[in-house]
């Protein structure tokens, strides 16, 4: 705190008072304002990092197999489409597998003929 000098005149002390005070009263309502922009943006940053990780997790995928009959007019396309459909497989390496699990040379399949398929689910079963 500012001391009253005697060789000032009423006035100036008065004003170099009035000043101090504030100046003292923009240095605390900076800092509480600091702390509190300081506050916020952590607060923020955890929220949307919490937010963001919620809808980025990836929910477990979990891989089951099955006999199923083909019926006329299927194609290993058209399975393909049904067992993976929104589970962002690639349906060629799809192919491939069924292929490979049933040991088709040709990629051919026929009515009445029973393979086996993967399908996906996010149930544990």
């Amino acid at each position: 705190m500012r001391a009253y000098n005697d060789k000032l005149s009423e006035k100036v002390n008065s004003q170099l008072a009035k000043r101090e005070r504030t100046v003292r009263f923009q240095k605390r309502f900076i800092a509480v304002a600091g702390i509190l922009i300081i506050s916020l943006v952590i607060i923020l940053g955890t929220s949307i990092r919490a937010f963001a990780s919620s809808h980025n997790e990836k929910k477990q995928i979990y891989k089951y197999y099955t006999s199923v009959e083909v019926e006329s007019g299927d194609t290993l396309w058209s399975l393909a489409d049904t067992y993976i459909d929104q589970y962002n497989i690639n349906k060629s390496d799809y192919i491939n597998e069924v292929c490979s699990l049933n040991q088709l040379q040709d990629g051919q399949i026929h009515a009445g003929q029973h393979i086996i398929v993967a399908y996906y689910s996010t149930e544990l079963k």
